[in-house]
């Protein structure tokens, strides 16, 4: 779920605006909280800690100039989402339903949805990262069991294979300043008497990992698409508690999205409705419920930890499926079997990447010539370069093209941008040195591999940049 919370860069914070509520009601929500005697414990560091760091660690956030310093917005919402304690980790649980909804069919609830997402803020220059990773686990809709093998489809009557959210990484970056757009940090929150809620509402459009050619009864669509709409709600004391580095805080989430690929519904009409809440767990993994953890610990025991490095691209319950399907062969339309993005991996070598090894010489690209493939001329088509291997990108002009969101990438060569996560101008400047593979980590050549591949399956390959 959180995955859809950035892509390369935060793009959602500094083009919203605020809602404002000095009313004095008490918040249902809060209302609608379990009992806890005498009351619910204080997320505080040991005494000792506090002792230790209270005069120079103050975890207060001012509450009044939430929403006019940028700052002190950015303060707060690590707070809640996370941990002022660099490298602190942090849970947060959901539980809810998935119903499906058809026009003029009416809703079938169709599962019991639980997972949680773990992972811990970074400071950098700038600003925070958050490195998590999350599980989604699909539940009988009448028993409440955690589903393991097949799922009978009520609307198609077969057997689908149940396929779980298992995303690594599911990494974001929050900046004061946005380093594509400039604008200031801001996650709008509402005020109801001592409650604060911050609240986002994403809407995503954007190329299906999983493109009906290949995969014809896992995809409704060419386009991805669907609405996430999150809430998170805490009080305004536990934000301005100067001991409290992680907030206390309870979540919704409702999302609108497309059937889920296992399913095997192709481009049948209707489509998918969330319907989840959920809290930050003081203990973290050990709060989580006791067939949860036993589930995690026999399928994926790595996911009672968070990462502990930033790495790109996220992965979502799209890409993680095709990565499966392709490793088992699926069918296409035209017959034919899609194969494994990538034969399986030798130990990785700085020459396994090189662009002279793998490029067809077609032509030959200086970064001069590149740049005049921008999008601006409608004639020329758009070109951009991957690992010093020039892609046609002109069929993804909604993306690329003058005005879109990647308009930034065209005509240049975007390694450095990807490996980086980071669509500022340095990365993309003519006069940046290229991207040397000797010089990157494992993880930072990992990167850069998904994306040489990612745009090798993608688009027509043109030559190579010298």
């Amino acid at each position: 779920m959180w995955v859809v919370q950035t892509t390369l860069i935060s793009r959602k914070f500094g083009t919203v605006h605020a809602g404002h509520d000095d009313g004095h009601h008490e918040s249902p929500w809060r209302a609608a909280r379990p009992p806890r005697s005498p009351r619910r414990p204080r997320w505080r560091c040991a005494q000792a800690d506090v002792e230790r760091r209270v005069d120079s660690d103050n975890y207060a956030v001012n509450t009044a100039t939430l929403q006019e310093d940028p700052a002190t917005n950015l303060k707060g919402w690590i707070k809640t989402r996370g941990s002022l304690v660099p490298g602190r980790e942090v849970v947060y649980w959901f539980t809810g339903d998935i119903h499906a909804y058809v026009d003029n069919g009416g809703a079938t609830r169709l599962f019991r949805f639980e997972g949680y997402n773990i992972g811990r803020c970074v400071p950098q220059e700038g600003g925070w990262r958050l490195l998590t990773r999350e599980v989604g686990l699909y539940r009988d809709a009448e028993t409440g069991e955690i589903l393991h093998g097949e799922w009978q489809n009520p609307f198609t009557n077969r057997l689908n294979e149940v396929v779980h959210v298992w995303n690594d990484p599911v990494n974001q970056e929050f900046s004061l300043v946005s380093r594509r757009t400039g604008r200031p940090f801001l996650v709008p929150t509402t005020r109801s008497g001592k409650d604060i809620y911050w609240h986002m509402e994403l809407f995503l459009r954007y190329p299906n990992p999983l493109p009906r050619s290949e995969f014809p009864e896992s995809s409704a669509s060419n386009l991805y698409q669907s609405a996430e709409l999150f809430q998170f709600f805490c009080e305004e004391s536990d934000l301005a508690d100067a001991r409290l580095d992680s907030a206390p805080c309870q979540l919704s989430w409702v999302r609108v999205s497309q059937w889920l690929p296992w399913m095997n519904m192709g481009s049948r009409p209707g489509r998918l409705v969330y319907h989840c809440r959920g809290k930050k767990l003081e203990h973290g993994f050990a709060d989580l419920p006791e067939d949860v953890r036993a589930y995690v610990q026999r399928e994926h025991p790595e996911y009672q930890q968070a990462p502990q490095a930033f790495t790109a691209p996220n992965e979502t319950s799209w890409t993680y499926f095709r990565k499966m399907i392709t490793e088992r062969g699926a069918p296409r339309i035209d017959g034919s079997v899609a194969a494994p993005d990538a034969p399986p991996s030798t130990p990785p070598s700085p020459r396994r990447l090189s662009p002279l090894d793998q490029a067809p010489v077609l032509r030959r690209f200086t970064r001069a010539d590149l740049a005049q493939y921008d999008g601006s001329d409608a004639g020329r088509g758009i070109y951009i370069s991957v690992n010093r291997r020039v892609f046609d990108v002109t069929s993804g002009a909604r993306n690329y093209g003058r005005g879109q969101p990647y308009n930034v990438l065209a005509g240049r060569d975007a390694s450095k941008a990807l490996v980086r996560a980071d669509l500022s101008p340095r990365w993309l400047d003519l006069n940046e040195p290229l991207i040397v593979i000797d010089d990157l980590s494992e993880d930072e050549r990992a990167v850069l591999e998904h994306w040489t591949r990612y745009f090798a399956d993608s688009y027509p390959e043109i030559g190579y940049l010298v």
